[in-house]
């Protein structure tokens, strides 16, 4: 009796646990938030049309693979290539503009 017991409780510790960790986790729309993030990024730089094309396949594309729920070191590194695309994109002026956002920046890469 008590080995079922222990294991009844045991079952019941892990299915709590399991959609505790269900439920922190959350969905966002890829398109919605994209545009969100181009839109800010657009009137902070005045990135041209089609600049802002790329940016917003870009994003749609980091916040696809937010919604995969990836471990945290694959959102670094998604982090960086992020960055590392935006660098690239970008007229060194445009850059050192967004560099002196930090909360812009980091809310574009993460």
């Amino acid at each position: 009796m008590k080995k079922i017991l222990g294991t009844l409780v045991l079952f019941l510790a892990f299915t709590l646990n399991a959609s505790a960790q269900d439920k922190a986790f959350k969905k966002v729309d890829a398109a919605v938030e994209a545009k969100k993030n181009v839109t800010e990024m657009a009137e902070y730089l005045k990135l041209n049309s089609e600049d802002v094309e790329n940016f917003l396949r870009l994003f749609e594309h980091k916040f696809r693979l937010l919604n995969e729920n990836i471990s945290d070191e694959r959102k670094t590194e998604l982090a960086r290539i992020i960055d590392l695309k935006i660098r690239a994109t970008l007229t060194p002026a445009q850059m050192e503009k967004l560099d002196k956002n930090p909360e812009l920046l980091k809310k574009l890469t993460h």
